[in-house]
């Protein structure tokens, strides 16, 4: 990595950290209400069958409404644990399945490890700090999500980010590791 692309990378965490840290709980509602009405109006929510989604920390896109919905459409809904400094997806199949782990952040005491599968697309809903209009994404440093598509890079999975406008740059420093998601849904915008 480039030391002008780390400084630049941390530089634009620091930023976005610092941006989301103003932003009030009503802002934060009312923008994911709009981003997830998005998502499940999409034929790739749709025609999907199984659904890897993050659960919703401090100022991220909130996705609680996505994953009760998504439960309720019957889907096979898997979300994130970090164990041994991986990231592991487990099946759900409701949020009082969840307990605070790492950081604070919700994840399943399920056992149930969730595998994409090969024959039909999933969905992976993707946090992230920035991204670009080339798709490119900026996560929170550990790579848990490039990780992830790395392993599962024969599956079909449909990469799907959710951002607040604030978090759309023009271009991002990427490195050869970075995986670009598929598809970015903001309040105002689609990005494919």
């Amino acid at each position: 990595m480039k030391e002008e692309n780390k400084m630049n990378k941390q530089g634009l965490r620091a930023h976005i950290k610092e941006t989301k840290a103003t932003l009030s709980k009503t802002i934060v509602q009312k923008d994911s209400n709009i981003i997830i009405n998005k998502l499940l109006n999409s034929s790739w929510f749709r025609e999907c069958n199984q659904v890897f989604c993050y659960v919703s920390f401090n100022q991220e896109v909130v996705t609680t409404d996505f994953i009760l919905s998504a439960l309720e459409r019957n889907k096979k809904v898997a979300v994130p644990k970090i164990e041994n400094n991986n990231m592991t997806f487990y099946y759900i199949e409701s949020l009082e399945e969840l307990k605070p782990g790492t950081l604070g952040i919700l994840e399943p005491f399920s056992i149930k490890e969730a595998i994409p599968p090969s024959t039909k697309e999933s969905l992976c809903i993707v946090p992230g700090l920035a991204f670009d209009r080339q798709r490119n994404r900026i996560g929170y440093g550990k790579g848990y999500y490039d990780k992830f598509f790395t392993k599962y890079s024969d599956k079909p999975i449909r990469k799907i980010a959710l951002a607040f406008d604030f978090q759309i740059y023009e271009k991002l420093p990427v490195e050869e590791y970075d995986k670009k998601v598929d598809c970015i849904i903001t309040p105002t915008n689609i990005i494919e």
